[in-house]
């Protein structure tokens, strides 16, 4: 397998860049940077252009424009011409969170707000957009529940604790689960509807876990869906199915899949195959990896090692274009690269 590889930025905190190819042909990367841990005060996402394929990258500059505020991006969806970047802006450790969505008509040059995403207007990370066969498009959304109440109970107790970084956040929220929902509109992103998907809870067998699910479907060649979770403090990847196009879900369970606590990313491929983008350990971010399945996820004959240089190898995501997977990925926190590997 060729690989290319080119530095998009280096930063005090680089953090899930996401890649997607624009309707003018460049390449956007909408990436989380800024301050030294995350989530923290001072974070930021800015958008960077590569107009040679990914040999150079320029910063464009901020998806939101400065409001004091902490950002994070979890999406960029590129729909008939329109670039929707979904973005979570809050004080600092992911408390009093308003989502937004920033969209761009001239391939991410300029921005401006939408307004909140359609039925999640608090607490949520929308995920990685799927079109069906059917012309649907479906949004995973990793959901935290939490209150008003809740919220406003964290928020107060963090006024006594002057080290920022010692102050609770969303993960202190007294929930029981995570919700992975979905949003499906059959009218080209005009209109959407909710969906319940598998809940994972946030006490399970391992005490109790931190829930970042970060979910990631693709469309099988019998028309199921399949959502893979991660889930931190098993060692292993969660599946769950839906037989309606999203309407319904299986309750999520264990597959024999490693990983280590790191963003999967499915990426499903022209003729069938199917690419699971990741880090298959059970305790460490490398080595990454490309796992392509010809039997709708039953197994993966074809894995692949993009490097096992020692590192942390973070949240990666990206496409297939013409033979290539296209990504992008955080390493050891602080420097984004992009990745061009031949399939």
């Amino acid at each position: 397998m060729s690989t290319r590889i080119r530095q998009v930025h280096s930063d005090s905190l680089s953090c899930e860049p996401i890649l997607r190819r624009m309707p003018d042909g460049s390449l956007l990367c909408v990436s989380q940077c800024g301050d030294v841990t995350e989530p923290a005060p001072g974070n930021r996402v800015y958008a960077f252009l590569s107009d040679d394929n990914g040999e150079s990258w320029q910063k464009l500059g901020l998806v939101h424009p400065e409001s004091g505020e902490a950002v994070y991006a979890t999406e960029v969806m590129v729909l008939d011409g329109v670039i929707s970047a979904f973005l979570q802006i809050h004080s600092g450790r992911f408390l009093n969170m308003r989502c937004v969505v920033m969209q761009s008509h001239d391939s991410g040059r300029t921005w401006v707000n939408a307004g909140a995403p359609p039925h999640f207007p608090v607490f949520c990370f929308i995920r990685s957009m799927l079109e069906l066969a059917n012309g649907e498009i479906i949004l995973p959304c990793q959901h935290f529940p939490v209150s008003q109440q809740e919220n406003a109970r964290l928020v107060i107790g963090n006024h006594n604790i002057a080290d920022v970084t010692r102050q609770r956040g969303i993960w202190s929220a007294e929930i029981d689960h995570i919700e992975n929902d979905v949003i499906v509109s059959a009218d080209r992103g005009r209109t959407f509807e909710r969906f319940s998907g598998p809940r994972i809870p946030v006490k399970g067998d391992t005490g109790r876990n931190w829930a970042w699910t970060e979910p990631t479907i693709v469309q099988l060649s019998d028309g199921r869906l399949v959502m893979l979770l991660r889930v931190d403090g098993t060692a292993c990847l969660w599946r769950s199915e839906s037989t309606d196009h999203g309407r319904t879900w299986s309750a999520a369970a264990r597959t024999e899949i490693p990983n280590p606590g790191n963003k999967p990313k499915l990426i499903p491929m022209p003729d069938g195959r199917i690419v699971l983008l990741h880090t298959p350990s059970t305790s460490q971010r490398y080595p990454l990896a490309l796992w392509i399945s010809d039997d709708d996820l039953e197994s993966f004959a074809d894995k692949r090692v993009v490097t096992d240089f020692p590192g942390r190898y973070c949240y990666p995501d990206g496409f297939y274009e013409d033979g290539h997977i296209l990504f992008t990925i955080e390493i050891n926190r602080h420097e984004i690269l992009f990745f061009d590997c031949r399939v």
